[in-house]
Order: C-alpha cells, then sequence, then structure tokens
C-alpha cells in the first residue's frame, strides 16, 4: 500500500570512463586545423612559421597539400577554422587570412604559381616520365584541375574540355570579383596548364564534342563539370524568361559582362550564392536589394560573414516567407512577389516541411526577380555518349564511391559537386586527389599511402602567455559605402604586425602534456592549476577496461604488472590512479608541468613529417 514503508534496494551508480590510450595517430588528429581541413593543410605549421618570421617555410606549408593555395587563402569556407580548438576557449584562429598574407607575400603571378609547383606534397614530380597513359577531364574547375595536377606528376597526358573561355569553372565564372580576383584563379589554373594540362577552350561537350568521340581517345574519364543550372521554382510566373537565373547571373557578371536589372530586386534564397547574386546587384546599380527565404536568420545556411556584409551593404532580409507568385500588370511586367509567412520550416522529424500561417499573404514591390534556391547539373553533356544509360544519376548527380571517385563505368570517374552536391572549393581539391590516386591504382596497379613518422621532444613548460591574451582580429574591410561601389576586393590584406599578432594565437596543438605515473606522488598540483578543468585522477577501477579491443585492460595489466580481469573492484581501486585528460579543453598552457614538483608531467612536442609511397 502507498504509504507504508517497505524495503527496496536501490543500485549504487558507478562512474565509468571510457577513455582513449594515444597513438602516434591520435597525436596527430589533435593539431585539429588539420584534421578539419579536407586535403590536411597544417594550419598550424604555417602560423608558427608565419610568427617566426620564415615566411617562406609558412608558404611552402600552405601550399604542399593544395594547388589552389592562393585561392583558398582569398574565398575558402574554412573547415579549418571552425575545428580550431581555440574556438573553443574564445574565438576561432583566422587560419584563412593568414594563409592570404602568405600567398600575398610569395606572389599571386603566373611565374609565382608556376615556381610553387615545386613545393607540392603530391607523388610524382614536375619532370616525370612520360608513361603512355592518357586521362579526359570534363571542366576545368578545381576538381578537374586537382586531378590533373596529381596526374601529370606521374607522367600521365591530361587533357581538360571546358566549355568557358577560361578556366577555373566556378572560381572563375561563379565568386563575385569582389572577392576573388579573377587574375589569381586563373594564374593558378595556367600553373597546372604549364605543368602539362591541355585545356580546350570553347569545347561544350554534348554539343561541340560526344563523351563518345573523347572516351575513345582516352584510358580513363573524369567528370569534374559542377552544377551550372539554377533550380526553377514551382510558382506561377516564375518560369518567364525574365526571371533571372542566379547562375546565369553571375556567370556574366564575374567576367564583366553586362546584365541590365532594375532599380527594386528581389533575390529568393538564404545561401551564399544568393548572397552573391544579391551582392552583385548592388554593385550592378540596383537601388533596393531584398533577400527572401523560408528560412529564420538562424536557420540561413550562408556564411555568417556574408550575411553580415551583405546587410552592411545595404542588403534587406526577410525571413520565414515563402514565395506564391511572381505578381506582373497587364503588360506582364513585373511590379512584385506575393509572399506568405510561415510559422514552421521543419516537421517533428527534422524533415523540411514548411507551414503557412492562413490568411497572411502580402506584395513585396519589385521590379526583377532572381532565384537562387540551388543549383542542378546540366545534363546535356551526356547528349551523344553511348554509354549514358549505364552511368547512375542519383538526386541530380553523378552516383560517386567516396574516396575513390568511381562510378558506375569502369574507368569512368566523377568528383566535385556533381558527383556529391554542393560544397567548398576545398572538399571539391580533395575529390580531386582521391580520384587521381584510384586512377592510378587503375590503371597501373599502385597501391598508394602515407608513410608517416613522428618523433617527441620535452619542451620548457615556462611558455610565454601572450599567445592567450591577444585579441582576436579580423582583416579590415573596405567601409561599406565605398565598397558596394567596388568590384574588386573589399577585404583587405593582414599588415605585417597584424598577421605576426594573430598567427601567435595558435594553440599549437602539437605540443601535449605528457604524463610519467612512475614519478607522479598524486599530489594533484597539476588538476588544482588546469585554467580549463581538463585534468582528472580516478581510480584504475573506473576505467571501462575492456573497451573496443581491451588495449586499455592490457596496458593497465602491464603497467600494475597484474591481472585485472580476476580482480575485485575494490582490489583495482587499491592499485592505482588514471590521470585523464579532456583534449577538447586543453588549451597547452603548460602550467600542468610548471606546478608539477617531480617534473612527472612534461610538455613535449610532436615533430611529424610524411610522405606518399607508392
Amino acid at each position: 500500500m502507498a504509504g507504508e514503508p517497505h524495503e527496496k534496494s536501490f543500485e549504487v551508480f558507478r562512474e565509468i570512463y571510457d577513455v582513449t590510450i594515444p597513438d602516434l595517430d591520435y597525436y596527430l588528429r589533435q593539431i585539429d586545423c588539420r584534421d578539419g581541413c579536407p586535403v590536411k593543410t597544417d594550419g598550424r605549421g604555417y602560423m608558427m612559421a608565419l610568427h617566426a618570421g620564415n615566411l617562406l617555410e609558412g608558404y611552402k606549408i600552405a601550399r604542399g597539400p593544395n594547388p589552389f593555395a592562393s585561392i583558398c587563402g582569398m574565398i575558402c569556407g574554412a573547415p579549418c577554422e571552425i575545428s580550431c580548438r581555440r574556438d573553443r576557449l574564445d574565438k576561432t584562429l583566422t587560419i584563412r587570412a593568414q594563409k592570404r598574407y602568405l600567398d600575398e607575400w610569395y606572389g599571386l603571378g603566373k611565374e609565382a604559381h608556376i615556381r610553387s609547383l615545386e613545393f607540392s606534397f603530391a607523388r610524382g614530380s614536375t619532370h616525370p616520365k612520360p608513361n603512355g597513359l592518357k586521362v579526359a577531364c570534363i571542366g576545368a574547375g578545381v576538381a578537374s584541375l586537382t586531378v590533373a595536377h596529381d596526374l601529370l606528376r606521374l607522367g600521365y597526358a591530361v587533357d581538360v574540355y571546358e566549355m568557358m573561355s577560361l578556366p577555373g569553372g566556378m572560381l572563375v565564372y561563379g565568386v563575385p570579383t569582389y572577392r576573388l580576383k579573377n587574375e589569381v584563379a586563373i594564374n593558378e589554373c595556367q600553373a597546372i596548364e604549364h605543368l602539362g594540362a591541355k585545356i580546350y577552350y570553347n569545347m561544350k561537350v554534348g554539343k561541340d564534342i560526344t563523351l563518345t568521340e573523347i572516351q575513345n581517345k582516352y584510358d580513363a574519364l573524369f567528370f569534374g563539370v559542377g552544377l551550372w543550372k539554377s533550380r526553377a521554382l514551382p510558382i506561377p510566373g516564375a518560369d518567364a524568361p525574365d526571371i533571372i537565373r542566379g547562375i546565369d547571373y553571375l556567370r556574366v557578371r564575374c567576367v564583366g559582362g553586362n546584365w541590365k536589372i532594375g532599380k527594386q530586386m528581389i533575390v529568393i534564397g538564404g545561401g551564399n550564392v544568393a548572397f552573391d547574386v544579391a551582392r552583385t546587384s548592388v554593385r550592378n546599380g540596383a537601388k533596393k536589394v531584398i533577400m527572401v527565404c523560408l528560412e529564420s536568420r538562424d536557420e540561413q545556411t550562408a556564411d555568417e560573414f556574408e550575411i553580415e556584409d551583405g546587410i552592411e551593404e545595404g542588403i534587406t532580409l526577410v525571413n520565414r516567407v515563402g514565395p506564391i507568385a511572381v505578381e506582373r500588370d497587364s503588360e506582364g511586367k513585373i511590379f512584385g512577389l506575393r509572399v506568405q509567412p510561415i510559422y514552421s520550416l521543419f516537421d517533428h522529424t527534422g524533415r523540411f516541411s514548411p507551414k503557412y500561417i492562413p490568411d497572411s499573404q502580402y506584395v513585396i514591390p519589385c521590379d526583377t526577380i532572381a532565384l537562387a534556391i540551388g543549383q542542378e547539373m546540366d545534363l546535356s553533356v551526356f547528349d551523344g555518349w553511348d554509354r549514358k544509360d549505364e552511368l547512375k544519376i542519383e538526386r541530380g548527380v553523378i552516383k560517386t564511391e567516396r574516396e575513390t571517385g568511381r562510378t558506375s563505368i569502369k574507368n569512368v570517374y566523377a568528383g566535385g559537386d556533381a558527383a556529391f552536391g554542393p560544397a567548398l572549393f576545398i572538399t571539391a581539391i580533395r575529390h580531386g586527389q582521391d580520384t587521381a590516386r584510384a586512377i592510378d591504382t587503375d590503371l597501373r596497379g599502385t597501391q598508394p599511402y602515407q608513410e608517416f613518422s613522428a618523433e617527441f621532444t620535452e619542451i620548457s613548460p615556462m611558455r610565454d602567455k601572450t599567445y592567450l591574451r591577444t585579441a582576436w582580429a579580423l582583416p579590415t574591410m573596405q567601409p561599406s559605402k565605398i565598397r558596394i561601389h567596388n568590384e574588386n576586393l573589399v577585404e583587405n590584406n593582414y599588415t605585417d604586425e597584424e598577421a605576426h599578432l594573430q598567427a601567435n594565437r595558435c594553440l599549437q596543438c602539437h605540443v601535449s602534456p605528457v604524463f610519467d605515473g612512475t614519478l607522479c606522488i598524486k599530489c594533484n598540483g597539476c588538476v588544482d592549476v588546469c585554467p580549463c578543468n581538463c585534468l582528472k585522477q580516478i581510480p584504475v577501477s573506473k576505467l571501462n577496461l575492456d573497451l573496443g579491443d581491451a588495449s586499455l585492460r592490457r596496458a593497465v595489466d602491464n603497467f600494475f604488472g597484474i591481472d585485472s580481469a580476476s580482480m575485485s573492484e575494490e582490489e583495482l581501486a587499491s592499485m592505482g590512479t588514471a590521470m585523464l585528460k579532456d583534449e577538447d579543453l586543453c588549451i597547452r598552457c603548460g602550467l600542468c608541468a610548471e606546478k608539477c614538483p617531480t617534473q612527472a608531467v612534461t610538455m613535449d612536442v610532436m615533430n611529424y613529417s610524411f610522405r606518399w609511397i607508392g
């Protein structure tokens, strides 16, 4: 009965810790910027070299894994900064901006990029012996040209078929010149031409030449065609010729072409491309630019800096509304966009399912409308190909095996946006590198792998703590009233002093505290002094000794000379203590090593190197 006393047994909660025993790969992964970069650029390495004044070494580190280091210094989406450990402390490192500083120091001209070919970490050399194999790349964007760069170094002959008159793909025809100078992208592409890539310009595959003709002449074929079509919007009036397609608009404007627009423009979309269209339109003479999107301000997919820069330039955001119809007058001219507010964008499962507020429609006045709600592949590239039906297309992109670029047809490969959907340039570069290795494996039977070696050296724990006090600062921008009239770069480069200071903010994640259990007296001084609470001492009995392959149990047994599997919890607890460290919190300040009275804690630097074999 309720209320009557009764006996009840309670299971005592026992805290158990899942831990990892560090190995070389573990310590390498602690360099979070490198781990977060799709091509494994060591941002820490080039920032430290920059701070030390060794700019050439810094540039070599930035260029080594990336044939498009210069463009990444200006427009990379910087996944390295998202991964950066410093972001968990206060504000992420300005890794991309420091790369730009090194790039401009080294030089952005064609000759500088040709010299930089010698710094590549890719296999082979700039003067390889021809191997007699030929590869065709469709499209001269970063994915295709990365494939070309890596295969040319191995002795392949690589031809590229490009529908435009300039190389670079979306670099040149999709990125506004206020973000990236066309000359920089073109020079970087022309360096790969100098390496040996032969580019056939103004050659639209599927029209001027068929894939059947191409495939008959080559040992392998790579699709790097990108997504050159804007998605349609299924509302009344949006399929008319006077509705601007964002990708087409940028393709013209990014190379200085004319495109007449009205004074009041609406851009439908909330991503980076939509902001490129909107900000380009401000510079193209629009007096008022309004962006309409389904997402709330926090849900927009555009980068935060794009949103902030756009607002500074006078762009008006209208969030959480859905376009209903294009409004036209009796002569068929656009006079507005009918929209309806929504109260929910996703259902309870997270599926896209906008819910509209009833009886809430209204019209936003405008005379020009642009669509930037997504991109599609132009499937006309496959016209006239006798193997078209063998190539699997899923959700509008080529079905492609990750990390190899292989498609459903032997010796036909794909990468970049056409294979995996819209993504960052640096991701497309990674696709090119992966595919080049797969092509070489399939055609020559090679088995390339990275040989990694490292050594640890003890350093002084007395680190200058100014790195913690240096304030975060982005490069300055031109004032918005000036930059809206400027179609050249609007972000300034760091000064020498600014670059030096910002590079000093690096936490140096290749340095780690190392604990010697034979010297520890369990005084807990290191735990007490840690400013981030990342250290903890616990009884051995609280470790999950059977995690994974039970290597932790073997380590404990070897250290203490015991058979832990046959011991009780009380016996294990009496054996000793384990020191746990939370890597997400550690800021490499060295205070634990400074505090330790027995030198059981040291600060060790991992010096590592790697090279491609095979």
